[in-house]
């Protein structure tokens, strides 16, 4: 497929042959424009737009062998309550060096509790269902699940770090035929702003997307089956579907303005970014 213009925008010097820039994997789909940042080692950020979508599409590649880990946020000790993805990287940033941010799970629009499993720092503020969970044990490796009460932990193990989402888009490496259904039509054909994670690796690499939409001509967001179809590409083997619409939120340290945390794509709520449930970022940690 022809690539109209690609650009490389890297902390320092030019991204072909850096150490800790991933290249971007072969798209099903034409690009016009293809944008790529090292954030950090072993993270990179690819900005991609194809106006045969027309899409604007962010991806977050991180190397969780590269001190980098992921962290569930609530912004508050409690289930209940919405806070804005940036507000819960500023909150956190005081603390760590918080490399980027995404928006996670669907909640309650009457308090902001998370639909699904929600564990920060290995405290489960809510409790597992029926739906799958993105969940980062004790080594920091990525894992796609459904989880279940045991006995003083969760089965089939006790995360570190855990948010859900719905549905699952990609399991071992197949497109599940459930995208097509999932939620009923309105949810599952049409195209919205979408947010996914996809793990390959053996769940040491982690991809972040965040797709714009309801904004023609700009972009016009995706239906389940071509955001899974785009996470299959990207590489990931395993891929959850998070919250969209307007919660669909992709936060960075640029590089080009000293690591300043911004919001790089375009949320779709006329007011602007949408205070959510939970989010996950990514830090810099070495070790457990």
């Amino acid at each position: 497929m022809k690539r109209i213009l690609v650009v490389c925008l890297c902390a320092a010097g030019a991204c072909a042959g850096r150490v800790g820039v991933a290249p971007l994997s072969p798209l099903p789909f034409a690009t016009d424009t293809v944008r790529t940042q090292r954030v950090a080692e072993g993270v990179t950020h690819h900005f991609i737009y194809a106006s045969a979508g027309p899409w604007a599409i962010h991806v977050l590649d991180v190397d969780l062998d590269a001190c980098n880990a992921a962290v569930a946020m609530k912004g508050a000790d409690r289930a209940a309550g919405r806070i804005k993805t940036t507000g819960m990287l500023a909150g956190l940033s005081t603390h760590a060096t918080v490399l980027a941010g995404i928006n996670a799970d669907f909640f309650s629009l009457a308090d902001g509790t998370p639909t699904g499993l929600l564990v920060v720092d290995g405290r489960e503020l809510t409790p597992p269902s029926a739906a799958p969970v993105l969940a980062f044990d004790s080594s920091g490796a990525a894992h796609i699940d459904r989880f279940s009460p045991g006995a003083g932990a969760l089965r089939p193990f006790h995360p570190r770090e855990a948010v859900g989402g719905r549905p699952l888009l990609v399991r071992d490496s197949m497109v599940l035929t459930s995208v097509d259904s999932s939620g009923g039509a309105a949810f599952a054909t049409a195209r919205h702003p979408r947010s996914a994670a996809g793990i390959a690796r053996n769940g040491r690499r982690l991809l972040l997307v965040v797709v714009d939409g309801r904004q023609k001509p700009y972009s016009d967001g995706m239906s389940l089956r071509e955001l899974a179809t785009l996470m299959l590409a990207l590489g990931a083997r395993d891929a959850l579907n998070l919250d969209g619409g307007g919660s669909t939120t992709f936060v960075y340290a640029d590089p080009a303005e000293r690591g300043v945390l911004r919001i790089a794509n375009r949320p779709s709520d006329k007011e602007g970014e949408r205070p959510v449930g939970d989010a996950l970022a990514i830090v810099r940690r070495c070790g457990k």
